[in-house]
């Protein structure tokens, strides 16, 4: 029940961007959920309630569920095995004088591996600290959340969630010389280098999507491409795409001869959550009608940014993504904009489901032929989590 709202979350979440129509785009779901939970703590009365009906579509749950619910899933996510990665760092800065309740602090270190630390955001080693702590948590692989055109010093307070991905194909491809052209729109196209082999790989479809499913040597993770059958069709398939066709895709894949063929690609992004948020129905959380006043006395939060980065590769897949509370809204927001704090290295591969079931392969006298030469969304998840949300526009 709880893993549907998640996905609807992320399906919600991403028709409020508006650069989902024409820019291509990556973030986590997951990663946004676990801060929203972790604010959750420290939330009363109605900011409580709104993060609990948007994360879990107001599905019946006590907060004894809804803790468990996220803890679980964030304890979960770093026991990856045969070399898939997953790295979570939490932390929560307060100014400096502000002092976090001792029972919010002993929560958030029992279910969210966080910790909260007192902060001068005036001085000049700021930045440093809390850098240096998202580069360790993640073992390098995302070195800054904080640059020099985030302002901190005038902060009451910054809610720092970072998260990596690293995971190698359960079935690479092979490098192939060349490159092919991508359509980005009815009149641009882009030569790029692509992925392609011809083998048994997960597959479904309806009169929207062809499905492709990539498997990661852990088989708890999947990458799944949601290709328009209509070359120029992504806006209008995107707003078809509700959590039942989205769950019914990928309760229907296969393992199915196919003939692929997927673009190489590399997907930096970074947005403010303010907006998002209150579009998805938590309004109060960035107001002065929030009551946090579980975390600290007087806590308020002024605006959120969120960055997400993911690369393809014939070996795998890498991302990073990273979420910040700031004093302001940051300048240079959106697509196109510089990684900003995240980085990504090359793994890649997964596959989503419930339990893993040993499925029937689908012969037949010809491999369907996905040919991603056009704009896609695409999905990573874990046990149907969804780890990274996204699309891809070229």
């Amino acid at each position: 029940m709880y893993y549907q709202a998640e996905s609807e979350l992320g399906l919600n979440f991403l028709k409020t961007l508006p650069a989902a129509h024409n820019e291509s785009l990556v973030f986590s779901p997951v990663s946004i959920a676990l801060v929203l939970a972790l604010v959750h703590t420290g939330a009363l009365g109605n900011s409580k309630k709104q993060i609990e009906n948007s994360l879990l579509n107001k599905a019946n749950c006590n907060n004894c569920q809804f803790v468990n619910h996220f803890s679980n899933v964030y304890k979960n996510l770093q026991k990856g095995i045969n070399g898939v990665e997953v790295n979570i760092a939490n932390r929560l800065y307060l100014k400096r004088g502000s002092t976090a309740k001792r029972m919010f602090l002993s929560a958030i270190s029992l279910n969210y591996g966080s910790e909260a630390r007192a902060l001068d955001f005036r001085t000049s080693d700021a930045m440093q600290k809390i850098n240096g702590y998202v580069k360790s948590s993640t073992k390098g692989k995302i070195e800054r959340i904080i640059t020099c055109q985030d302002s901190i010093r005038s902060a009451n307070g910054l809610l720092i969630n970072a998260m990596s991905f690293k995971g190698g194909w359960e079935d690479g491809f092979p490098q192939l010389p060349g490159k092919q052209l991508f359509h980005k729109n009815e009149r641009e196209g882009v030569l790029m280098g692509m992925l392609a082999d011809n083998s048994i790989r997960g597959y479904s479809s309806d009169d929207v999507f062809q499905v492709l499913t990539l498997k990661y040597v852990d088989p708890r993770f999947q990458l799944s491409i949601f290709l328009p059958k209509r070359r120029n069709g992504l806006n209008d398939a995107l707003k078809k795409l509700d959590n039942r066709r989205f769950e019914n895709l990928l309760d229907n894949v296969k393992p199915t001869l196919v003939n692929t063929e997927l673009p190489k690609f590399s997907v930096n992004y970074r947005l403010s959550l303010k907006n998002s948020l209150k579009a998805i129905g938590i309004t109060e959380m960035f107001s002065d009608f929030a009551d946090l006043s579980g975390i600290a006395d007087k806590a308020k939060l002024s605006e959120g940014i969120h960055k997400s980065s993911i690369q393809l590769s014939e070996s795998g897949t890498g991302t990073g993504c990273t979420f910040q509370d700031s004093p302001a809204a940051s300048p240079g927001i959106g697509a196109g904009a510089t990684p900003n704090g995240a980085s990504t290295s090359i793994g890649c591969g997964a596959t989503v489901a419930k339990t893993i079931r040993v499925l029937p392969i689908v012969r037949t006298g010809n491999p369907f032929q996905f040919k991603a030469d056009h704009p896609f969304l695409f999905a990573l998840t874990y046990l149907n989590h969804s780890i990274y949300m996204g699309v891809y526009r070229g």
